[in-house]
């Protein structure tokens, strides 16, 4: 057995999948079918059954892949070792991120690259639910996401810790009646045209608002989040949108769009956190671009 074997089999184990996981590792179904099968011949036993849902682990199958694992961490932390006494951090963070969480992001992200340029670090925008899906897939390191499901448990191979609770408020335009306005209803909301990001807590949020308070002009949904706030900015609609996700932006640094909170309505927050593979190395790089988006949402002046 070696090293190469453990690091496929970690790879079908967290995908599911030969198929993705050759794509992953750059390397052909057959290499992978081969290795794994002269591994399993070697231990006496399967460590993979398939079956149409795809590729899963059998029970003995289970047990190993756990010390492998294991194994593969403490290899990462070996090599982190000369990397630490040389202070030379090297590695690669891919960072998946909800479109509208990109300008709360910015000032971070461009100051870990120059405290770590040798770092490459490469920034997907995508849905709290692709997010996840890219975490169990190996396509992200690390994810931004938000629970707007809470009976729902997240899945066991991620580690998911909650950062704050956001409020859900209103963007305006700096021309619009309610620009001036300390707090506005829902039922004064019904009067104004709304434009909707395109996606599955923003389609629920909105389902909700109109059950509860009656029918809204939606003017159009868009996962294009700069058409929204363009078309917020010019005074043709109202949004409604995750303050985390506000800060920095800048339509509201600039005073061309406004935030208004939004009262008598639930829920009027939100739980944001970050999430990780629990089966992966968590790497020099990852802990300390974590701490960097850590630092920034934390720092009380860039909160509105």
């Amino acid at each position: 057995m070696n090293i190469e074997q453990f690091a496929y089999v970690s790879a079908i184990a967290r995908t599911g999948s030969i198929s993705i996981a050759a794509e992953q590792l750059h390397v052909s179904q057959a290499a992978i079918s081969k290795a794994i099968s002269k591994l399993e011949q070697e231990l006496g036993f399967k460590l993979f059954i398939r079956s149409r849902l795809g590729t899963e682990a059998t029970p003995r199958g289970r047990a190993v892949i756990e010390k492998i694992y294991d194994i593969l961490v403490k290899i990462e932390e070996i090599k982190e070792e000369a990397q630490i006494e040389s202070k030379h951090v090297e590695g690669e963070v891919r960072f998946s991120i909800g479109p509208n969480f990109t300008a709360a992001m910015t000032r971070s992200i461009i100051s870990f690259k120059q405290d770590y340029p040798n770092v490459r670090l490469t920034i997907s925008s995508k849905s709290s639910e692709e997010v996840i899906q890219d975490l169990l897939e190996d396509r992200a390191d690390l994810g931004l996401i938000y629970f707007h499901n809470q009976k729902k448990e997240p899945p066991k191979d991620l580690t998911v810790h909650k950062m704050l609770d956001s409020r859900i408020v209103v963007c305006v335009g700096r021309g619009s009646p309610l620009a001036s306005r300390k707090s506005v209803s829902p039922q004064e909301l019904l009067a104004y045209p709304f434009v909707n990001i395109d996606g599955v807590f923003s389609n629920w949020y909105l389902e909700d608002f109109i059950s509860k308070h009656g029918p809204v002009n939606c003017l159009f949904k868009s996962n294009n989040i700069e058409l929204l706030k363009r078309t917020i900015a010019e005074g043709a609609a109202i949004g409604m949108f995750i303050e985390y996700s506000m800060l920095n932006d800048p339509f509201i640094l600039s005073g061309e769009m406004v935030i208004v909170p939004m009262i008598n309505h639930e829920p009027n927050t939100i739980p944001l956190g970050w999430a990780r593979s629990a089966n992966k190395h968590f790497s020099i790089a990852q802990r300390e671009f974590l701490k960097y988006l850590m630092r920034e949402y934390l720092n009380p002046n860039l909160k509105h």
